[in-house]
């Protein structure tokens, strides 16, 4: 099996004011590119959990912009940007997740 690239860097934007469950966006280095507006949300349950960005066509139809392929990729990603989130929130005392 192919071992996957290493995430080398991660930052995190919070969204003051945030609605439907939208806490921030990160970016990440992701081997030799960047990777931007990716979406850390929480759902009804207090979950929390990535989209990732995408087009709408005239016709409302989605095109993704960039995605992870497969389930191994996409938990890299989440172990990524959701670790890198409590530590913020650590280095902040434990604040919230606004």
């Amino acid at each position: 099996m192919m071992e996957l690239p290493e995430i080398s860097e991660v930052r995190i934007r919070f969204v003051p004011d945030a609605r439907d469950g939208l806490i921030g966006y990160a970016s990440v280095r992701y081997h030799d590119v960047l990777l931007n507006d990716i979406s850390v949300r929480r759902d009804e349950r207090g979950q929390l959990f990535l989209t990732f960005p995408r087009k709408l066509s005239a016709t409302g139809r989605p095109h993704p912009l960039h995605h992870p392929l497969d389930r191994p990729t996409a938990a890299k990603f989440e172990a990524a940007i959701l670790g890198r989130l409590r530590e913020l929130l650590a280095g902040a005392g434990g604040a919230a997740v606004p």
